[in-house]
């Protein structure tokens, strides 16, 4: 059993990670700035706290074998109108992580949640992990250089050094933990009360990957890293598909499979945003022992369940047929 440490685990991606975790035998403390129905099962630890808090960081890093730190401001629209938030949370904080690992007597491999924004307009498709980064946008930017810090703590001139994995994420969706302004859980929300669905451009093209598969590639990486000749730390891993999805085609489908009157609507293009990413997925599979590459087409269906909106309503439906929106 190891002992893990999850910042920003009361989030989407945090809290069934630590689910997972759990369920695996692992001791999971969690450390957030608050904590909501997400995290009610979750049997471990609860730290309330700041990322960008060092002493508070420092405390909650020690004693454990491996960190998660998914603490970020985790939308690219919200870097926009806040940037000093976006780079003292995702910079300060993660520098905060990796002096805190640094310093534990504990030696904890760290594992980093970064974003495909890093790659920016991308120059070639699909975009493999070697494609230069030239984000677009501050929560970018600050992904990035999140990353450039995480590369010079692996220096091993330091004593101790750390060599943090780097996970880039794409478009995860498929969860009501999910945030209710990112594109799939806005536009069913949109789609069920009838209201116009805004597309800024129109022409965007994404790779979105299911909540399950992106779990998936985390759980193996996390076991290869305590295989001593894994070579996984260090190393750098998008979590994509390989297939593109139209955000246009998304929102004409959600429109579709909820019966709704909703009306589409075209605006101009926001210019912090990347129009077009397919991730190459070629990477993961071969570093994290999976037999295939993990994509949407072909998953079996789960059992359906209602997903709670925000005021009024449910989203009638189920896991799968969000995951039927994107294999048609």
């Amino acid at each position: 059993m190891d002992r893990v440490l999850i910042t920003g685990g009361n989030g989407f991606i945090g809290s069934h990670l630590a689910e997972r975790l759990e369920e695996l035998g692992h001791s999971v403390t969690l450390f957030d700035v608050h904590f909501n129905g997400n995290t009610t099962s979750l049997r471990g630890p609860k730290i309330r706290g700041d990322i960008r808090d060092y002493p508070v960081v420092k405390d909650a890093v020690a004693g454990h074998d491996a960190v998660f730190h998914l603490a970020a401001v985790s939308r690219v629209a919200w870097g926009q109108m806040d940037p000093y938030t976006c780079w003292t949370t995702n910079q300060l904080g993660t520098l905060n992580v990796l002096e805190a690992c640094r310093k534990s007597e504990s030696r904890p491999l760290l594992f980093y949640a970064s974003s495909r924004e890093v790659y920016g307009e991308p120059q070639y498709l699909p975009v493999d992990e070697n494609h230069p980064k030239k984000p677009l946008s501050v929560y970018g930017m600050t992904k990035l250089c999140a990353e450039r810090a995480c590369g010079s703590y692996s220096d091993p001139s330091l004593s101790p050094a750390v060599n943090p994995v780097i996970f880039r994420f794409s478009n995860v969706y498929g969860s009501e933990r999910d945030l209710p302004e990112r594109v799939i859980p806005k536009f069913m929300t949109k789609a069920l009360h009838g209201e116009d669905i805004t597309l800024y451009g129109g022409d965007q093209v994404l790779d979105f990957t299911y909540i399950d598969d992106t779990l998936s590639g985390i759980l193996k990486a996390f076991a290869a890293s305590f295989d001593g000749g894994s070579g996984v730390p260090g190393q750098e891993f998008h979590f994509v598909t390989g297939r593109g999805v139209s955000v246009s085609d998304l929102a004409t489908m959600i429109v579709g499979l909820t019966g709704s009157s909703s009306r589409i609507i075209q605006s101009p293009p926001n210019n912090f945003e990347v129009r077009r990413f397919v991730g190459d997925p070629g990477k993961s599979p071969s570093r994290h022992g999976s037999s295939g590459r993990t994509v949407l087409v072909g998953r079996p269906a789960d059992r359906p369940r209602e997903v709670p909106l925000r005021g009024k309503g449910k989203i009638l439906g189920s896991r799968h047929q969000l995951r039927h929106v994107l294999r048609r």
